[in-house]
């Protein structure tokens, strides 16, 4: 049997494949749109809730006369979702998060005043057609969550690096 500890690890690990993986993709979107970017990697170290302070890559993206934009990683433990970037520079933080198939869902229990689960609510997704991987979180109050492409990666970088 799997302790708690090492699903953890493997959950932080599989965020960090991810990140990478974003990163490659990045790159390649990159070189196809500014071929004078110049692309470089910094490491920071994250510390969050359930496991140990673990090393992550910072990708920064310098562009001709363009802001610095540099792809922070957060964390794996975020509500809703299984992972955030942000995308940050000078004049503001844009961000992504990870979302799995059909993206986050929710559930309301009924409660005694004690906390006991009398009754488990059925678990429902909270928005619709979302599929797996980064998203845009471009509007939190109408959870409008574009997938991350080409196009809006693009747009973003523009947005941010003016």
């Amino acid at each position: 049997m799997m302790s708690n500890k090492t699903n953890r690890e493997q959950m932080r690990d599989e965020y960090l494949s991810r990140v990478a993986a974003l990163y490659k993709q990045a790159k390649t979107w990159i070189e196809g749109f500014d071929p004078k970017a110049q692309i470089a990697e910094e490491s920071i170290t994250i510390k969050e809730e359930p496991v140990d302070p673990y090393k992550a890559k910072v990708l920064v993206i310098n562009r001709p006369n363009y802001k610095t934009i540099r792809l922070i990683p957060r964390g794996r433990w975020i509500i809703g979702a299984e992972g955030r970037i942000d995308m940050k520079s000078d004049l503001g933080t844009e961000t992504l998060v990870y979302i799995s198939e059909g993206g986050p869902a929710i559930r309301i229990d009924v409660l005694t005043e004690n906390g006991k689960v009398l009754e488990k609510g059925k678990s429902r997704p909270l928005t619709k057609d979302v599929a797996e991987g980064w998203v845009f979180v471009q509007n939190r109050q109408i959870g409008m969550l574009p997938s991350l492409d080409a196009n809006l990666f693009h747009r973003l970088l523009e947005v941010l690096g003016r």
